[in-house]
């Protein structure tokens, strides 16, 4: 009788550990969850921007089977309000801020390198680990290719490639489909003007992949965030051309969407983590402008497109037509 008491307290002692185990393991990961969303949304908001600009260098349309072949720098500009986020112990539910401290600014993706400590408990085990740091630098630059072909209908086709670039800690790659149609053809009131009116249609999909020192959280580790995110551009375009320049202004909205994922140790750890990021993964819509200067030299011209919205974006391009 005595032996079967002590088997009922055992277990209940076990049950009550599990449980508590559990509650525990929820609200780290919980706030994982949180923390992630803060810290890596502003780089994947940047991916829209650097993909939206530079498609075009004007609004005319090419010669059917006229190629253009470009080169192109691509700098986003990345605003002081995206480097950070704000980070109260009350939105927490059990990591904190080491210390004293009840909030504290902590680096996104897209800020600086200071270190901010966390920790939390699983079990009545205390962990603790360095907030990720960000890229440390007020641009994100890479090079990308570009290629477009007039076809029917005044009608362009162009595709693009950014290929797998690091920048300090991240590594960015993107590839992109366009199609852009001469509007003045269809309406009378335009069709005899000097302007060129058009409409851009664009498809992106990128990936950003954002390693971390590692962060031990006794279950299982991770240090690396992936976001694979993909958009859908519209814009209308307008552009007038003066001796060898031409000059176009557009509008625009981007909508988007990204899927997060955690890379690490511990099966169970990163199917918590990766099984609530999907509760993330949601559409966005951005609004822009464009303004762009092409500067035409016989077959080859140079061009400037500066992207406006959320985030200011520049391209700088130097194309060949083969015409």
């Amino acid at each position: 009788m005595l032996k079967q008491k002590l088997l009922f307290i055992v277990a209940i002692v076990f049950c009550n550990s599990a449980y508590s185990q559990f509650e525990d393991v929820k609200a780290v990961a919980e706030d994982l969850i949180f923390l992630t969303d803060q810290y890596i949304t502003p780089a994947a908001n940047a991916s829209v921007f650097q993909a939206s600009g530079g498609w075009c260098t004007s609004a005319k349309p090419k010669n059917k089977f006229d190629v253009e072949l470009s080169i192109q720098y691509n700098m986003l500009l990345i605003p002081d309000n995206q480097k950070t986020f704000l980070v109260n112990q009350a939105q927490l539910q059990n990591i904190g801020i080491q210390g004293s401290a009840t909030s504290s600014l902590i680096p996104s993706a897209l800020g600086g390198d200071n270190t901010v400590v966390l920790e939390g408990s699983i079990n009545d085990e205390v962990f603790e680990f360095d907030a990720p740091e960000g890229i440390n630098a007020n641009t994100v630059q890479h090079g990308q290719v570009q290629a477009s072909i007039g076809l029917w209908k005044k009608t362009n086709v162009i595709v693009r490639l950014a290929p797998s670039i690091k920048i300090n800690s991240s590594v960015y790659k993107s590839l992109g489909f366009g199609v852009m149609h001469n509007l003045n053809q269809w309406f009378n009131g335009i069709k005899n003007s000097t302007y060129n009116f058009a409409f851009l249609g664009t498809y992106s999909n990128y990936s950003v992949d954002e390693d971390f020192n590692e962060a031990d959280l006794i279950i299982g580790k991770i240090n690396v965030i992936k976001v694979d995110g993909q958009s859908y551009g519209f814009n209308l375009i307008s552009s007038k051309t003066f001796s060898n320049f031409d000059v176009s202004l557009g509008l625009g909205l981007a909508t988007s969407n990204f899927d997060y994922k955690v890379g690490g140790e511990g099966d169970l750890l990163l199917e918590i983590l990766n099984t609530g990021l999907e509760t993330l993964s949601k559409s966005r819509t951005n609004f822009k402008s464009d303004l762009s200067v092409n500067y035409n030299l016989d077959n080859f011209s140079i061009n400037t497109m500066l992207t406006f919205g959320a985030y200011s974006n520049i391209v700088i391009g130097l194309n060949y037509n083969f015409i």
